[in-house]
């Protein structure tokens, strides 16, 4: 089976929650770009100048696999307009800025992540952009219980596409 489908999400929208489930619950192929990026730097966090450059390298990577459940927080919109030309569909996990307070508070305090308040703003402002521009193929509803969520992953996965 082939499957090419792009996740969009902004920090604590719900990426990793979702990765961990469909790693666990399916047999697709997931894949993250932190985990990438670390992945092309030798298993180091990089710094940010390199950071961005490691986006760009393996997102053009990622696209030319024929299977693929690829999240990310941001894409460069060039890499994006590649990837829908190369038959990936974009789905964005929607939530709301107050969401990603409430969100933040949790996984600073249970997970020990840093604070991305400061992120928030501009990552909504720039997956409404995208939506603007047609590049979003379809919304989810990132405040669903994740099992839900990965149903709605497999379906578009499967081609049986469903009102979202």
């Amino acid at each position: 089976m082939t499957y090419k489908l792009l996740i969009l999400a902004p920090s604590a929208g719900g990426k990793s929650t979702l990765m961990r489930y469909l790693r666990e619950h399916t047999s697709l192929h997931v894949v993250e770009t932190d985990e990438e990026v670390v992945r092309a730097n030798n298993g180091d966090w990089p710094e940010p100048d390199l950071y961005q450059e490691l986006i760009r390298q393996t997102a053009n990577e990622v696209i030319t696999r024929n299977e693929a459940i690829y999240l990310m927080k941001d894409m460069p919109i060039e890499i994006l307009r590649k990837a829908k030309d190369s038959g990936f569909k974009v789905v964005v996990l929607k939530v709301t800025h107050k969401q990603l307070l409430e969100r933040n508070r949790k996984r600073m305090k249970e997970e020990g992540y840093d604070d991305a308040t400061q992120w928030f703003k501009g990552q909504l402002d720039e997956l409404d952009k995208l939506g603007r521009k047609g590049l979003i193929d379809e919304y989810i509803d990132g405040n669903l219980p994740t099992a839900e969520i990965a149903k709605i992953v497999e379906s578009l996965v499967s081609g049986s596409l469903r009102e979202i």
